[in-house]
């Protein structure tokens, strides 16, 4: 079993000079710390001094020249070196591993431009190169170490184990796998494979020395080259699948980084278009402004038009009574001078008497105050006047005028908005490069062929080797005939080693549905500890070691929530624990960052039965030191805290020692 002991950081990341943690041998350890300031480094600095190689988010190795302090690099001093000290099998190790830069570098760019050093000191002995090579991996096989130290937020790849198309998956199985111990009982079996077909060839020569099954031994012999051909094809292309496998993985990674960019350019291509078309409305509501303000000086005439509209109106009506009261009086007088002229009425023709002459003298002398031709004129001017100033729209526009300008002042308050909004994003694809995207496209579209390909010549290689298997086991049938002298007993040696390679084989099977079972059992019980939904039965799993969630009415959950998959990849990583062969410590990165506060409590309070030692690496608002307290009681060992002096300066401050 491995426990950790001592972590010593020497201007690793923002960790300035010599700084580090302790382990207690069991229990809970908590380092407290907020967003970048150092969390993920302590985890990579373990896995530093481990393996070589720090990652980041995105499971990108991180250069060299990158994980060095960065004020004491401003201050012109380069390098760095990581301490872990641990125990395994009951034995200290002591693990330094050192970068500084080479000789003749002054100021570091790339990796190349480090050398680095490391040495494995056991008990009171420094180990040798190789031999604290393969101690290590002894230790702490890196293809292990997802299930020891991770991070939360990649948590969710366990689900690629419901996907048996899925590469992540694929290798995920593989790690369970090894850290389960079944590459064991595999290379057995490869190695009773072997002394199988060896005792077929032993028996082939011997079948070739005997006149009787000479032709048979010939055949049987080339099928056991062709067979060995085709295998060796089968080892080259499943060899060539994995690097495929592990190309497309790493492609993949390179595509989500750049379409996150991808997505950046297509959102600042809609924010143009939209910036245009706010532009445009800009532009038409301007327009409509300055035409209501053109007009807008009749708003300050609109009184003074009115009264000489008013004025002219009444004047016109005078002048219109005085018009018509002077023609009626010229029509009377017309007709009074016709009858006088004529002797009769000009209206009922009857003779005029004495009487109605003398009236009708009286009106044909004419009733005075006709229209005068000046008044003639003023009306004409005035009626002509008036129609101009009905044309004149008079109307209080400053409701209009108002809306008009509160538009356009919302409009340039959108645009500015999306032009902020079109400045961040450049920023943030800046180093955008096209051309690149369209090569990863490519190159994955290539690999997924290639991939579909290797695939395919596998499956067929398999089917020929089968057809070969089953022509040789005919020509063995056969020979088993002739069972006598050399031939007989290699005959039955063969058979033998046949056997015990069909046992093994089917050992294997039972063996890894137990060990299935045991993990499906273990991480039932756990999910039980962790769930906080009571109709919850338990978990199932799959042949890739897969676990789908189950309702107590026998019927499996289709689609489970981020917090759902956070639960069930913690149920499984704690039932390996319980499973393998390989003990060691969990350190977790961000653990709780995509559960509810019933299930951290849940998880904090079962944390103590997933490993003996645990780490957790969380800001404060993910995980209450209170609650922390308070759930974990006797088995909460230590807290440390990350501390910011500067943006490039944190240091470890121990709160609580048990």
């Amino acid at each position: 079993m491995l426990k950790l002991k001592k972590l010593t950081l020497d201007n690793f990341g923002p960790f300035k000079g010599s700084q580090s943690i302790d382990f207690a041998d069991d229990g809970v350890g908590i380092v407290y710390g907020e967003n970048m300031r150092g969390k993920t480094t302590l985890l990579n600095a373990i896995r530093y001094a481990l393996f070589g190689k720090a990652i980041s988010r995105g499971e990108t190795v991180i250069a060299l020249h990158r994980i060095g302090n960065w004020e004491t690099a401003a201050e012109g001093q380069f390098g760095f070196k990581v301490i872990l000290e641990f125990d395994h099998d009951d034995q200290f190790y002591e693990l330094t591993r050192e970068c500084r830069p080479r000789q003749g570098v002054a100021t570091p760019t790339a990796s190349v431009d480090y050398q680095e050093e490391y040495y494995l000191k056991r008990g009171s002995n420094v180990l040798g190169v190789e031999e604290a090579k393969l101690e290590l991996v002894r230790v702490m096989p890196e293809s292990v170490s997802r299930f020891f130290l991770f991070d939360g937020e990649l948590l969710q790849q366990y689900e690629e184990l419901l996907r048996s198309e899925s590469t992540m998956g694929e290798k995920i199985k593989h790690a369970i796998e090894r850290i389960l111990g079944v590459p064991v009982i595999e290379n057995a079996r490869r190695d009773l494979r072997a002394a199988r077909d060896e005792a077929a060839q032993r028996e082939s020569r011997a079948a070739q020395k005997n006149q009787k099954t000479h032709e048979l031994g010939n055949n049987q012999a080339n099928l056991i080259v062709q067979k060995q051909a085709h295998e060796t094809e089968v080892r080259r292309l499943e060899l060539r699948k994995g690097e495929l496998q592990t190309q497309k993985v790493s492609t993949e990674g390179d595509l989500r980084k750049w379409e996150r960019a991808k997505a950046l350019l297509s959102e600042k291509d809609r924010l143009e278009a939209e910036c245009r078309q706010v532009t445009d409305k800009i532009s038409e509501k301007s327009e409509r402004l300055r035409s209501l303000l053109s007009s807008a000086w009749l708003d300050m005439l609109a009184k003074r038009i009115q009264d000489l509209q008013s004025g002219a109106e009444a004047r016109v009506d005078a002048l219109r009574t005085k018009l018509n009261k002077g023609a009626v009086a010229s029509e009377i007088v017309t007709m009074a001078r016709e009858s006088l002229q004529t002797g009769t009425c000009h209206t009922c023709q009857r003779v005029l008497d004495e009487a109605a002459i003398a009236v009708l003298q009286k009106t044909a002398a004419g009733f005075g105050g006709d229209i005068t031709a000046d008044e003639k004129d003023e009306y004409d001017d005035l009626a002509h006047r008036l129609v101009s100033l009905k044309r004149i729209e008079i109307a209080d526009k400053t409701e209009i005028v108002e809306g008009v300008v509160e538009d356009i002042e919302s409009l340039r308050l959108d645009l500015h908005r999306k032009q902020d909004r079109i400045e961040d994003i450049m920023g943030q694809a800046r180093n955008l490069d096209e051309s690149e995207i369209r090569r990863l496209s490519t190159e994955y579209e290539k690999l997924v062929a290639e991939l579909g390909l290797t695939e395919k010549g596998i499956q067929e290689e398999k089917r020929n080797i089968e057809k070969i298997d089953s022509d040789i086991r005919k020509i063995q049938e056969k020979l088993v005939h002739y069972g006598d002298g050399d031939l007989g007993r290699e005959s039955k040696k063969r058979e033998l080693c046949a056997r015990l390679f069909e046992l093994f084989e089917q050992g294997v099977s039972v063996y890894c549905d137990e060990l299935r079972r045991m993990v499906e059992k273990d991480a039932s019980a756990l999910f039980a500890l962790l769930t906080s939904e009571p109709d919850y039965k338990g978990l199932e799993i799959n042949e890739n070691y897969g676990l789908t969630i189950i309702h107590k009415d026998g019927q499996p959950i289709p689609v489970r929530s981020a917090g759902a998959e956070h639960i069930v990849a913690l149920s499984l990583i704690g039932s390996l624990q319980r499973n393998a062969p390989l003990h060691g410590p969990i350190i977790m990165d961000s653990p709780f960052g995509r559960l509810d506060s019933a299930h951290t409590t849940k998880v904090v309070h079962a944390l103590p039965q997933m490993a003996s030692q645990i780490m957790l690496l969380v800001y404060e608002s993910e995980l209450e030191p209170r609650l922390a307290r308070e759930e974990l009681k006797g088995s909460l060992k230590s807290e440390y805290w990350i501390v910011r002096k500067t943006a490039r300066h944190s240091i470890l401050e121990k709160r609580l020692d048990s």
